[in-house]
């Protein structure tokens, strides 16, 4: 399976393109909004390699040949901008880390800032980093402690939910991580998972997460209401496993609304898990909260870390609002792009270049 992206004014411009390039058989994989207007759709189609490499710049943009691709310079240019703003506040910021530290672990903590990671939160992980190192502990490992104790949230749900709800804005990754998570339990071998979408607004919905049931071989139940939901669990009741999709929400509170009275239909055999871009930005963050909170989410999912400029500042909101982080979304290969967000794996994309 090849990704490719697609931009247009509007969502039905963008799909028009993808049928265009990709044909009826392309799988629409992620939606969202573009900074400078306008609508990005990322789609892909089991096509040979001489389809896939079909121009697929927006209809009336003249295809460069052997030119630069302008979309993606401006996006690498956007996370570059806000890297160096997210240095500049953290070796400016008053609220300077690793006070009373020793230079090792001053520096850790530093580094931990400039990545995103609070301040105190950074000087508290510092502290754990150097009583480890001061046991003779190896620097992964004493990092990996810190992160351990100050970062990853107690887990109050040891044992795997068998139905999962996965809630969170449009074009957070959503639907990408439910066929992530039901293709690597399939991988584990023996287990029976089955899927629910649980969207009636997004265009498209039910036929994107309808493609993941098809390639995964697993069976796939519409549900727009709470009833309906309470008869797609009861016609699972026999899988290991149940995700379901839902509608993304933005503003609206109606919306939240919504989803409340629909996901009520499966009762009490339910755990929420809010599923959040890395690239959300702080006021978003704040505001998409206000939202999250009445769905009262056990665990998070924090996605698109290959387009982030850093994780530690989501990582730091999860731990204020009191969500555990659970997977690191890491790219758009289904399976492979997931991590399970264990302490070894915090340190790596919290300190990435």
């Amino acid at each position: 399976m090849r990704l490719r992206r697609f931009t247009g004014a509007d969502p039905g411009a963008a799909l028009r393109r993808v049928k265009e390039v990709l044909g009826p058989e392309a799988v629409i994989l992620a939606t969202r909004a573009c900074p400078e207007g306008g609508v990005e759709i990322t789609a892909a189609v089991d096509l040979d390699s001489a389809v896939l490499e079909r121009d697929e710049r927006p209809a009336g943009r003249a295809p460069a040949a052997g030119g630069p691709d302008l979309a993606e310079i401006a996006r690498e240019l956007r996370l570059l901008g806000a890297r160096v703003q997210r240095m500049d506040r953290g070796l400016r910021g008053a609220a300077r880390p690793g006070r009373g530290l020793g230079a090792e672990a001053r520096a850790l903590a530093e580094r931990l800032v400039l990545h995103g990671l609070d301040a105190e939160r950074a000087t508290r992980v510092g502290q754990s980093f150097a009583r480890a190192r001061g046991r003779g502990a190896a620097e992964t490992a004493a990092l990996a402690e810190g992160l351990a104790r100050h970062v990853l949230l107690p887990d109050a749900t040891p044992a795997e939910a068998r139905v999962t709800a996965f809630v969170g804005p449009t074009g957070g990754g959503k639907t990408t991580t439910v066929a992530k998570l039901a293709a690597a339990r399939l991988a584990r071998g023996g287990a029976a998972v089955g899927l629910v979408m649980a969207d009636t607004y997004r265009i498209g919905a039910a036929e994107q997460l309808g493609a993941y049931a098809r390639l995964l071989g697993v069976p796939m139940q519409v549900a727009g209401d709470a009833g309906a939901l309470a008869g797609a669990l009861a016609r699972f009741a026999d899988r290991d496993a149940v995700y379901v999709d839902t509608a993304g929400f933005g503003g609206d509170p109606a919306a939240v609304r919504d989803l409340r009275r629909l996901l009520a239909g499966a009762g009490d055999d339910l755990a929420v898990t809010a599923v959040v871009s890395a690239a959300t930005s702080a006021a978003a963050r704040d505001r998409l909260w206000t939202r999250l909170e009445p769905l009262a989410p056990r665990a998070g999912v924090v996605t698109k870390l290959d387009e982030a400029p850093g994780l530690g500042a989501t990582c730091s909101w999860l731990c204020d609002v009191g969500v555990r982080l659970r997977w690191l979304g890491t790219g758009q290969r289904v399976p492979q792009d997931l991590t399970e967000a264990s302490a070894d794996a915090l340190a790596h994309w919290l300190l990435a270049a």
